[in-house]
């Protein structure tokens, strides 16, 4: 790969940038999303070619970016020896079988969400099923839907290799932070000290971490303990999949965990008057920066928001400080004396 340069474009039109000592980012579009795009990065490995740190979802328009972004700095997908995915969502893993295709030898990530995704590949009716009937049971009717266009941007492969924490591929070390997925992996750069987040921490959007399926165990709990494990890395700086590089990495998680102690405090306050299923709870508290109603998103937002509330109360439920009756219809949570 040739020296970067910095692109010299309108930032609204911004495709690529060099980020110094041997990584590029290179922002992959996600046509018809709030969140704009996805950042792939390209990482120097010398002699041992190109790594590429996701790279999308399946689509004309982000393959093609792929090529542009690469070649802005002297490089093409032949340069690429393996892609490392931080976690099995559409826009960080639905591209890579197209590129494997093209002559990418490796694909590597962590275990939990390979089983996870290829679960979801082998029916999709039924995992779509599974999770709209946790729903209901869960006080949320989902609205029948004639098509799912997220289907159409992920492709099913298995990885050549299953990355596991704290080992070090070229010079990214994995670091196991379960939470918004299963099988969450973000990588420490040993060349740097930054830290490639994936969607553990990003900056300004908090990152959604629901409950979609009964017996998934406590995302939430996890999700605060993988926060805790990265601010004891010392990361130089953080590099997300979404929004820009930031230098303050004890910040960004400190604002993370206040905001799931405001979070629990709000849904606390809720079943304050009595037991409430996780959907009466979503309707009281406001979502997004902007402090919206429930009532004012969209279905598949309004989806998102039970989900989350649904993590937040398992992860309270874990330690005590609400008791849930399953027995009911739909399930209902209560505060138990510890969460009085």
């Amino acid at each position: 790969m040739h020296s970067p340069r910095t692109a010299r474009v309108d930032p609204d039109a911004l495709r690529t940038s060099a980020l110094g000592e041997g990584i590029v980012q290179i922002r992959l579009p996600m046509r018809g999303n709030p969140l704009r795009y996805v950042n792939a990065y390209a990482i120097d490995e010398g002699a041992d070619g190109l790594s590429l740190v996701d790279c999308g979802w399946r689509a004309g328009d982000v393959r093609a970016a792929l090529d542009e972004g690469l070649s802005a700095f002297g490089a093409t997908l032949q340069d690429i020896r393996r892609i490392f995915i931080t976690h099995f969502h559409f826009d960080h893993y639905g591209l890579a079988a197209t590129l494997m295709r093209e002559g990418v030898r490796e694909l590597l990530m962590h275990v939990r969400d390979w089983e996870t995704v290829a679960g979801i590949f082998a029916d999709p009716d039924a995992s779509e099923r599974a999770s709209d009937a946790w729903l209901a049971r869960n006080g949320y009717d989902v609205p029948p839907a004639s098509d799912d266009p997220y289907r159409r941007l992920g492709e099913l492969i298995k990885p050549t290799a299953f990355v596991e924490d704290g080992c070090a591929y070229g010079r990214l070390e994995a670091v196991f932070t379960p939470g918004h997925s299963p099988g969450h992996v973000c990588f420490h750069d040993a060349k740097t000290g930054r830290l490639l987040s994936g969607d553990h921490i990003l900056d300004p959007v908090t990152p959604h971490v629901g409950l979609w399926f009964e017996g998934r165990g406590d995302p939430l709990g996890e999700y605060v303990g993988s926060l805790h494990k990265v601010a004891r890395l010392g990361a130089s700086g953080v590099l997300p999949a979404h929004g820009e590089p930031f230098d303050d990495l004890t910040r960004r998680t400190d604002e993370l965990l206040a905001h799931q102690e405001r979070r629990e405090s709000a849904i606390l306050a809720a079943l304050a008057s009595g037991p409430l299923s996780a959907c009466e709870i979503a309707r009281i508290l406001t979502w997004t920066r902007r402090d919206l109603a429930f009532d004012g998103l969209d279905d598949m937002h309004q989806q998102f928001a039970v989900a989350e509330t649904l993590a937040h109360l398992e992860y309270a439920l874990a330690r005590g400080l609400v008791a849930r009756d399953s027995a009911q219809q739909p399930i209902v949570y209560r505060r138990s004396a510890h969460g009085s």
